[in-house]
């Protein structure tokens, strides 16, 4: 089958942007990594991920661009695509999508603090009666604490006080 320039032409300019997407999924995994910090297992793991998405792009753009052949120049198109789009967008991008989330975390923090405001009043106004309270059970506890220097004198205070409600009953 006779294969013209225009059709090669055609599959040079899919393999420029089947490049430039595997760049720019390259920066999705970029910059999730800076907005998440993630253990070294993740990381290896989303990469086991991107190289599978990259080859399936590669794939795909070999199948609907070239019919499934592979050709030198698609190589060369695919590592152009990734050059031209490192060069001329990646930093745009990247600044773009760290900012967006910077600023949707900011928008977050703030609703969230104007979600939890009369929470937080709620509990200054329960924490002063029922800290008033846990105090008062503090020091009832050390008083009933001090009648005896150990576990033996302190058993036997509560001995007492089980003998002296026997004999009242």
């Amino acid at each position: 089958m006779p294969v013209s320039v225009s059709r090669e032409a055609y599959v040079f300019l899919c393999s420029i942007a089947g490049g430039a997407l595997i760049a720019f999924v390259y920066d999705i995994f970029r910059i999730k990594r800076k907005a998440v910090k993630t253990r070294n297992i993740v990381i290896q793991i989303e990469d086991v991920i991107f190289w599978a998405i990259a080859a399936a792009i590669m794939l795909v753009m070999l199948y609907y661009g070239n019919d499934g052949e592979i050709r030198g120049y698609i190589f060369i198109g695919t590592i152009t695509g990734v050059i031209l789009y490192v060069s001329l967008l990646s930093k745009i991008i990247m600044r773009t999508f760290l900012s967006i989330i910077r600023i949707a975390c900011r928008i977050f923090q703030i609703a969230l603090a104007i979600a939890s405001y009369p929470f937080r009043l709620l509990h200054k106004a329960v924490s002063i009666p029922v800290g008033f309270i846990i105090n008062l059970f503090r020091k009832g506890l050390k008083t009933i604490g001090c009648a005896g220097k150990n576990k033996l004198s302190k058993t036997a205070v509560w001995r007492r006080m089980f003998r002296n409600i026997k004999k009242n009953i």
